[in-house]
């Protein structure tokens, strides 16, 4: 009987591999993006993590550099307030230029 799919040698490999595909298709469609948007927001917030902590770290590193700095002239307690307001300033000033050019002039 050839209609009979049980009598054909081949319908076990073409039956396996007709599966292959279909998984195959579904896994390419589905499971791949997922995994590279998922890597993408790992990565991505790490990236963030990593570069909000050496932003601190280099605040702090110029703060102290200016204690040190401003400490060959004047005493440490002097140092330490002009150098917290040299810091203000520069971020202030920072602050306004940023400000200034968030409304376009017209």
């Amino acid at each position: 009987m050839p209609s009979n799919p049980f009598t054909d040698p081949q319908w076990a490999s073409r039956t396996v591999d007709a599966i292959d595909r279909i998984v195959g298709l579904v896994r390419d469609r589905t499971t791949r993006p997922a995994v590279a948007i998922v890597r993408a927001l790992i990565f991505g917030s790490m990236a963030v993590v990593g570069a909000v902590f050496l932003v601190i770290i280099l605040v702090i590193g110029c703060i102290r550099g200016l204690h040190s700095f401003f400490d060959i002239w004047w005493s440490r307690d002097t140092a330490v307030w002009a150098s917290y307001l040299f810091i203000g300033v520069f971020f202030c000033t920072i602050g306004m230029l940023l400000m200034r050019r968030r409304h376009p002039q017209e």
